[in-house]
C-alpha cells in the first residue's frame, strides 16, 4: 500500500512538471529549411555564445539551443 502511495505522489509530480518548456511565450519565430522544405519554428531565447547567435528554438529542434545558421529567416531583433 506504501508502496502505491509514492508511485502515485511520483506520476503526479513528474506529470505537474511536463510541459514547462511548452507553457513559455516564444520571444520571436524563424523559418527553418528541413528535409528541402520551409518549415516554422517558434524561437523561445536567443544567447550569444563566442561571437554565435543561438536560438532555444522549439518543434522539430526538441527546445534545444541551435545555432543561427540553421534558419533561413527569423523574426528574431539582432
Amino acid at each position: 500500500m506504501k508502496r502505491n502511495i509514492i508511485a502515485i505522489a511520483l506520476v503526479v509530480l513528474v506529470s505537474g512538471c511536463s510541459g514547462v518548456l511548452e507553457k513559455q511565450q516564444p520571444v520571436c519565430s524563424g523559418t527553418a529549411l528541413i528535409g528541402g522544405q520551409e518549415t516554422s519554428v517558434q524561437i523561445y531565447g536567443v544567447r550569444q555564445v563566442a561571437n554565435q547567435t543561438q536560438y532555444q528554438a522549439g518543434d522539430p529542434f526538441g527546445w534545444r539551443w541551435v545555432s543561427k545558421t540553421n534558419f533561413i529567416r527569423t523574426t528574431c531583433d539582432k
